[in-house]
């Protein structure tokens, strides 16, 4: 039987979410690995207490498979020379696109962690989440050179890269709390400072 709060959650997404959102319940396309290794014993510790933190899309619904794509995405960031904020726009992205999860398909021809479009690469580099984090931060930087996207609300860049329609653009500034908070808990696995607890929502 679901919790209260799992129905009460469930009956929000299933209202409120756009029909072209992947909900964290989706069962539709099948995930693919994220991890070479798989996820590991922090991953699952870190789902746990991600779980408590969070307060939108994803809360309850971190697990050891999602919190390892994260954790992919966050380390390709830093060994992109990028700061927590970059990071932070990623996640930001990937909860809405779809739910951390890197999936077969989606929307149309959309793959990945990212659901890029056919035109972003071919199905296997959509769904390396390597270079599917690697090719969405190439496209934010061309969109704000010279480290402008630090001045820009997360979600307002999320929105620049993605291109969703006017009336969606909304929904990465809605994430851009929790994904400060998932950043902030793998970022700090690795001896950094994490993000400011406020952030700019970008709404």
């Amino acid at each position: 039987m679901l919790s209260s709060l799992t129905a009460a959650y469930l009956a929000f997404s299933l209202v409120a979410l756009p029909p072209t959102e992947i909900r964290p319940d989706q069962v539709e396309h099948i995930a693919l690995p994220c991890a070479q290794a798989g996820a590991s014993a922090d991953d699952t510790d870190s789902a746990q207490s991600l779980n408590q933190q969070l307060a939108t899309k994803m809360r309850g619904y971190m697990n050891p498979y999602n919190t390892s794509c994260a954790r992919v995405i966050v380390e390709t960031v830093q060994r992109s020379g990028l700061n927590d904020r970059a990071a932070a726009i990623a996640i930001a992205t990937v909860i809405v696109e779809s739910s951390i999860a890197n999936l077969d398909g989606g929307l149309g021809d959309s793959v990945g962690l990212f659901q890029q479009r056919a035109s972003w690469g071919s199905f296997e580099q959509r769904t390396d989440p390597v270079w599917a984090t690697g090719r969405f931060l190439a496209v934010m930087r061309q969109f704000y050179p010279n480290g402008a996207w630090n001045n820009v609300a997360i979600g307002d860049v999320a929105a620049a890269v993605q291109r969703p329609a006017a009336k969606y653009r909304h929904r990465y500034g809605v994430e851009a709390g929790d994904a400060v908070k998932i950043v902030n808990e793998l970022w700090a696995q690795n001896g950094e400072w994490p993000l400011p607890t406020k952030v700019d929502k970008g709404h």
